[in-house]
């Protein structure tokens, strides 16, 4: 069951992955979209939980049939009771799952399909879990890898319909306005939000130099001939108005966390393969510190720092199970919080208390 659905998410990602595009020049644009419900989520709250919790969607069979429908629920990971909940469950019919559990105003965004089997997309949903009421945020998506909610915004990662790249984005949750960064040539690969400091770092690449390298990986055989296009760590504001370059490196920088002024980066020279470099980025002085990651492997979907710095909230495969593990970054341990038999954890996302 594992193996199928992770086989099934990983496909599908590869789709949204292989798009190809023009290149247009456009760094921050804002589109109207269509409102199910204009009233809904008009006065969300800008408030932090007390203790950090982690958020994540994890997917299984509804039965023991193996053919019949699989769910996704979003469960939520108190770190200070050390218990598990589950907060609310929907039909897995997007290419990929997402759930996002914002404690602090009792919501869930979600992704769900929409449309026919010739006509569709995946599109952003948000549940009030007080009056077990769903609306509908957008309508224009075609497939979604990040939903980040913060304050009144809520922060995504998609493939936007009619065109082949894939943006970072903003939707005002109280006038609806959407607004992307990025051109018609960016693929985001990873983000993280800085919610104090009204920041997001995002890694980036160009969509015509992937091509390229795809077109032009002849060479020996038996050997990997593909050149890792140059991936970009950038930061901008909440406007989605900035564009400020970090530093830029010929390897997958496929996973983003930040701490104390600083923004951390898991690359690999290969796709899944060999340990990972880590390049700690200083914000102040803008100095770069890299090394080797000795412990097991982090994967996407996505790590990040306790309040306190001293512990990392992860996916990993340790002793051959995989689940979300805490890490202590002095005794270099893995201690485990949810690995199950069954089913597949998608994404987390570590939220910060006060």
């Amino acid at each position: 069951m594992k193996k199928q659905l992770k086989i099934l998410i990983s496909l599908l990602l590869i789709v949204v992955l292989l798009v190809a595009c023009s290149s247009k020049e456009v760094i921050s644009e804002e589109k109207n979209i269509q409102n199910n419900n204009p009233d809904a989520n008009s006065d969300v709250k800008i408030t932090k939980p007390a203790a950090d919790y982690i958020t994540m969607s994890y997917s299984e069979y509804a039965t023991t049939n193996e053919n019949g429908e699989v769910k996704t629920q979003v469960l939520s990971y108190d770190t200070s009771t050390k218990k598990t909940e589950k907060i609310f469950e929907f039909d897995y019919t997007a290419q990929y799952p997402l759930g996002y559990y914002d404690k602090a105003n009792q919501l869930v965004y979600y992704t769900q399909r929409v449309g026919t089997d010739q006509e569709y997309g995946d599109q952003i949903f948000v549940r009030d879990l007080s009056s077990n009421n769903s609306t509908q945020l957008t309508d224009n998506l075609f497939a979604v890898n990040y939903v980040i909610p913060s304050g009144d915004q809520l922060f995504f990662v998609a493939n936007i319909k009619g065109e082949q790249a894939i943006r970072l984005g903003s939707i005002n949750l109280k006038t609806r306005k959407m607004t992307l960064w990025g051109d018609q040539d960016t693929l985001i690969e990873a983000i993280t939000v800085d919610h104090k400091n009204k920041k997001i770092y995002a890694s980036a690449y160009s969509l015509k130099q992937r091509n390229y390298s795809l077109a032009h990986q002849d060479g020996p055989a038996g050997q990997n001939n593909f050149k890792m296009p140059t991936h970009t760590v950038y930061e901008t504001d909440f406007d989605l108005k900035e564009k400020r370059k970090l530093f830029s490196k010929n390897y997958w920088i496929r996973m983003l966390m930040h701490k104390d002024g600083h923004v951390i980066a898991f690359s690999d020279k290969e796709y899944n393969r060999g340990p990972s470099t880590v390049i700690d980025f200083e914000l102040a002085d803008r100095s770069t510190d890299v090394s080797q990651w000795e412990a097991a492997r982090l994967q996407r979907g996505d790590a990040n720092y306790s309040s306190e710095g001293n512990k990392i909230y992860t996916i990993a495969i340790v002793k051959n199970k995989r689940g979300l593990y805490e890490y202590d970054v002095k005794s270099k341990k893995f201690t485990p919080i949810f690995t199950p038999e069954d089913g597949f954890i998608n994404n987390i996302q570590v939220v910060n208390g006060s």
